[in-house]
C-alpha cells in the first residue's frame, strides 16, 4: 500500500481510501516525514491519517486520449 501511495503522490493521482470502519474518501495525498501518517486532502477538508487506519487504497489514473 505504501508503494501505491508514493506513486499517487509522485504522479498526482487521486486515491480512494477505505478505513477500518469501512468509510471511503476520495482525494489526494502527501506523504510526510512522519512515516506513520499521510496528509489526505478530500472534499470535507484536510486530515493527517495514520497509515494503520487505512484498510485499502485504490489509485485513480487519468485516461489519456491517444489519437
Amino acid at each position: 500500500m505504501i508503494k501505491d501511495l508514493l506513486i499517487a503522490e509522485q504522479k498526482g493521482y487521486s486515491v480512494c481510501l477505505v478505513f477500518e470502519d469501512n468509510t471511503k474518501y476520495i482525494g489526494s495525498i502527501e506523504m510526510s516525514s512522519d512515516k506513520k501518517r499521510v496528509k489526505f486532502k478530500h472534499l470535507n477538508g484536510v486530515e493527517w491519517v495514520p497509515l494503520d487506519e487505512i484498510k485499502h487504497c485504490s489509485l485513480t489514473v487519468p485516461i489519456i486520449n491517444i489519437k
